[in-house]
């Protein structure tokens, strides 16, 4: 009996111990993430969209319950259709949350000679926390339409959220045991969260990354919600990288760096911080410049003071390394592009810190960040590359 019993202790602490794996190890704990697709529900004329008080515009779908949770959602379809489509999901405590436009453009992208492939009807991504239902509306009919979806956060089901909270909770006690061994590196370099650190091991680059010059600095938002913790931030992060790569099928993530409104500065594009990376980020111009996505939406409410500290930190410190100053314009040349403001060839010149939609046929980064990306130019100030710097 005794040996039954030690042999079932055994088994029940070697159970434990594989479970727990993963959370054994100083670097975060990163859940692997799930994505999964499902056909757009049929949606009805604009009489049921009034019924239903989806804003009486065009139709409206019945509400789809996911069999799984997830955290980011965005939509593709067939054809060349422009439509404007919202959509709105369901959280966890059964309320569900306000209608979001979805930027339903190629906002972004490859450059039009680039080898990176990609689809151009798509709709950018929306960060919806925890959800497990969506309903979508849509001005006309469109052909073929998919909703995707993205888990980053280990919680698509009750086994999942139970193991993902033990490991979280292992992780937590095993850094807390750590970190008076610990110690911060000093440098002009500001902190930046490592692609590793919020689970790019999930999301691996389809080639290799291309370099190409940085000229300018260009700023974005990822039009997704403003309502999320600091800990889910870095699940964001992810979940973006997933939908550009899976559904927009891109390479990697478009952008060369993400900001969010804690002022935590995260690596995007994989190929090096310090290096000319070139992202999916500013169509036409993905050679000659870097991308800072903030993370949410910034058509209504402003950027934090946090964020734009964190830009200002990594802008004098990114274009100085490759040679050039922070103050001032430059000249870069047009690769053209269906979004693009300027013709294949043309040179235009641009403030060296400016918003994406002054290159690009864009509301990108939202009306209130735009109008701070003065401000943040004067908080850059006309920083020089340091003597011998190519």
């Amino acid at each position: 009996m005794k040996r039954t019993l030690a042999l079932l202790a055994a088994g029940v602490l070697v159970g434990l111990l594989m479970l727990a794996r993963p959370a054994l190890s100083l670097e975060p704990y990163v859940a692997a993430p799930v994505d999964f697709e499902l056909d757009a529900p049929a949606a009805a004329p604009e009489s049921a969209a009034r019924a239903a008080g989806a804003g009486g515009a065009g139709f409206v779908s019945e509400p789809l319950q996911t069999p799984k949770r997830f955290n980011l959602v965005g939509v593709r379809w067939s054809g060349d259709t422009e439509a404007a489509i919202a959509i709105r999901a369901r959280d966890t405590d059964g309320r569900w949350q306000s209608w979001t436009p979805l930027v339903t453009h190629p906002d972004g992208g490859p450059d039009p000679a680039s080898a990176e492939g990609g689809r151009t009807s798509v709709s950018q991504p929306i960060w919806v926390g925890e959800a497990y239902s969506v309903q979508y509306r849509v001005s006309k009919p469109v052909r073929g339409l998919k909703l995707h979806f993205v888990n980053s956060m280990g919680t698509t089901t009750p086994g999942k959220r139970l193991q993902t909270a033990l490991r979280r909770g292992i992780h937590s006690a095993l850094v807390a045991l750590a970190r008076p061994l610990s110690a911060n590196a000093a440098g002009r370099q500001p902190r930046i969260v490592p692609r590793a650190a919020w689970g790019a091991a999930n999301c691996r680059p389809r080639g290799r990354p291309e370099n190409g010059q940085v000229k300018a600095a260009f700023v974005h938002h990822t039009v997704s919600t403003n309502n999320y913790s600091r800990a889910q931030a870095p699940a964001a992060v992810l979940a973006i990288c997933r939908y550009h790569r899976n559904s927009n099928r891109w390479d990697d993530i478009g952008y060369n760096f993400v900001v969010d409104k804690y002022g935590t500065i995260y690596e995007g594009r994989a190929g090096g911080v310090d290096r000319p990376v070139v992202g999916a980020q500013a169509q036409g111009y993905n050679d000659q410049s870097t991308g800072i996505a903030n993370l949410g939406t910034f058509s209504s409410v402003p950027q934090s003071r946090a964020a734009i500290r964190a830009m200002t930190r990594l802008i004098r410190w990114k274009l100085p390394l490759h040679g050039v100053q922070t103050g001032g314009r430059t000249q870069l040349v047009s690769r053209g592009g269906t979004t693009n403001r300027y013709s294949k060839g043309m040179r235009v010149t641009f403030s060296r810190v400016s918003g994406h939609r002054d290159a690009d046929r864009t509301a990108c980064p939202g009306t209130r960040l735009f109008g701070q990306v003065p401000r943040l130019r004067r908080s850059v100030g006309n920083v020089q590359p340091a003597p011998g710097t190519p």
